[in-house]
C-alpha cells in the first residue's frame, strides 16, 4: 500500500512540473527540498540538535565496565635484608623475594557522575545559543537564496522578452521587405533600397540567436541553484511581477527586530558573552561522585574459568572536588581573549545595522529611479511607436525611403529592448527591497 502512495506521489509530482509554469514561489518550494544549499543549512540545525543533546549527555551518569589479564613471565622481585629471616646472615647481604603470581586478571565496573560545575551550565546555554544561530543562518540562506531564485528568473524573462521582441521585428520586417520590393516594381525606389533592411535582417538574426544561447545558460544557472536536474526541460512564467504604484514604498517598512543579519549579529553577542563566562567558570570548583566495583583473580596457573577458585571484590565510591588554585595568568589571558571577541561581537553587531539601514535607504532610492525610469521609457516607446508609423505611411505613397523606415525601425527597436530592460530593473529593485522589509517565514 505505501509503494502504491509513493507511486502515485511521484506521478504527481511528475505531472506538475510538466504541465505548470514555475514563479518565483514554487521555484522556492522546490529549492527548499532539492537545492544543496537549503540541504546543507538545515543538516546544520540538526548537528546544533545533537550537539546539545552531547553536552547533556556529558553531564550526566557514565558507566564503563573494564577487564584486563596479566601474564607475568617474570614475577616482580623485591630485595630484602637476609638477617630479617636469618639473623646469623651479614648485615650487608640482601635476598631476592617474589611477591605476586604469575597469573593475574581483574575486571571492574566504574560509575561517575558530575554533580555540579558552572562550565557544564555555560556549555549547555552557549550549545543552545548555538542551535539558535543555525536556525537564523538557515533562514538568511533561505532568503538570499529566494532573492537569487527571483533575479535569476527575471534574468530569464528579460532575455524571453527580448528574443519575443526580436523575432517579431523580423516578422515585421519581411512585411516590410515585401512593400519594399513592390514599390521598387512599381518604379517608386531604387532597386538598392532594399539593402539596409537585408542588412538589418541579418542583425536581428544575430541578435535573435546570441538570445537564445543566453537564455539557455540562464535557465542552466537557475536549474543548478534550485537543484532541478540539468538535463530536463523546466516551464517558467513569462512576465515580470511587479507593483508600478506609488504608494508601494508606503507598504514597504523596514523592522530591525526581524532582520535576519541583525538577528545573526545579536545571537554572536550572546554567544560571545557566555562563552566568556564559561571561560570564567573554569576557575570555579566542579564537583564530581564515582562508585567503583572491582573483582580480581592471583593464579600461578592459567585456570580464571575454574569456578572452584576466588576472585576477591573492592567495592569503592567517593567525591572528587577540583579547586583550581593558579594556573600561571592562563586562565587571565584566555579570559581577556573572550572579552576582545564579545567587543569584536558588538562592534559588528553595530555595523551590521548601520549597513543594513543604509541600504534601505539606498533601495528605496533605487526603487524610486526605477519606478520613474520604467514610466518614462513607456511613454518614450508610444512616441516612437507613433513616430514609426507614421514613416511607414510615408512610403506605402512613396514619400519616405529604407533608410528612414529602418532608422525609425532600429529607434523603435531600441525604445522597447530599453523598456524591457526598465521593467527588468524595476521587478530586481522592488525584489531586493522586498528581501530586507518582507522576510520569510520558515
Amino acid at each position: 500500500m505505501k509503494k502504491n502512495l509513493g507511486l502515485v506521489a511521484c506521478m504527481f509530482i511528475i505531472f506538475v512540473v510538466n504541465s505548470q509554469a514555475f514563479d518565483s514561489d514554487l521555484l522556492f518550494d522546490y529549492a527548499k527540498e532539492n537545492s544543496p544549499i537549503l540541504q546543507n543549512a538545515k543538516a546544520d540545525v540538526l548537528i546544533s540538535d545533537e550537539k546539545i543533546k552531547e553536552i547533556k549527555s556529558s553531564g550526566m551518569p557514565k558507566i564503563n565496565g573494564e577487564f584486563s589479564f596479566q601474564n607475568f613471565i617474570n614475577v616482580p622481585t623485591t630485595v630484602v635484608p637476609a638477617n630479617a629471616f636469618s639473623p646469623a646472615a651479614p648485615e650487608d647481604e640482601l635476598i631476592g623475594l617474589s611477591f605476586g603470581t604469575p597469573i593475574n586478571a581483574s575486571y571492574s565496573l566504574q560509575a561517575s557522575q558530575l554533580i555540579f560545575s558552572f562550565s557544564y551550565i555555560y556549555a549547555l546555554k552557549a550549545a543552545r545559543n548555538y542551535r539558535e544561530l543555525a536556525l537564523l543562518t538557515r533562514l538568511q540562506k533561505n532568503e538570499q537564496l529566494f532573492e537569487e531564485i527571483k533575479l535569476s528568473l527575471g534574468q530569464v524573462i528579460l532575455l524571453k522578452k527580448q528574443k519575443k521582441l526580436l523575432a517579431e521585428n523580423l516578422e515585421e520586417l519581411e512585411i516590410l521587405k515585401k512593400k519594399t520590393n513592390n514599390l521598387i516594381s512599381s518604379g517608386l525606389l531604387e532597386s538598392s533600397s532594399i539593402n539596409d533592411l537585408l542588412a538589418m535582417e541579418l542583425d536581428f538574426q544575430g541578435g535573435l540567436e546570441l538570445l537564445i544561447n543566453n537564455e539557455e545558460l540562464a535557465k542552466l544557472s537557475l536549474k543548478s541553484m534550485i537543484g532541478y536536474p540539468l538535463d530536463s526541460s523546466i516551464v517558467l512564467i513569462e512576465g515580470f511581477s511587479f507593483s508600478s504604484k506609488d504608494d508601494f514604498l508606503e507598504k514597504k517598512v523596514l523592522n530591525p527586530n526581524e532582520n535576519s543579519s541583525i538577528k545573526l549579529g545579536q545571537q554572536n553577542v550572546i554567544l560571545n558573552e557566555l562563552n566568556l563566562k564559561a571561560t570564567k567558570s573554569e576557575g570555579y570548583p566542579s564537583l564530581f561522585g564515582f562508585f567503583n566495583q572491582q573483582h580480581m583473580a592471583m593464579r600461578n596457573s592459567f585456570n580464571l574459568f575454574d569456578s572452584s577458585k576466588e576472585w576477591y571484590p573492592a567495592t569503592l565510591w567517593g567525591i572528587n572536588v577540583t579547586i583550581p588554585i593558579y594556573n600561571s595568568g592562563e586562565g587571565k589571558a584566555k579570559n581577556k581573549q573572550k572579552e576582545l571577541e564579545l567587543t569584536k561581537a558588538k562592534n559588528g553587531l553595530l555595523e551590521i545595522e548601520n549597513r543594513i539601514f543604509s541600504l534601505y535607504k539606498m533601495l528605496k532610492t533605487n526603487y524610486k529611479i526605477a519606478l520613474l525610469n520604467y514610466k518614462n521609457q513607456k511613454a518614450k516607446v508610444e512616441l516612437m511607436k507613433t513616430v514609426y508609423q507614421n514613416e511607414e505611411k510615408k512610403l506605402t505613397h512613396g514619400a519616405s525611403n529604407s533608410l528612414t523606415i529602418s532608422q525609425r525601425k532600429m529607434q523603435l527597436l531600441s525604445a522597447k529592448q530599453e523598456l524591457i530592460q526598465k521593467e527588468y530593473e524595476l521587478y530586481k529593485s522592488e525584489v531586493q527591497l522586498s528581501t530586507h522589509t518582507n522576510p520569510i517565514k520558515l
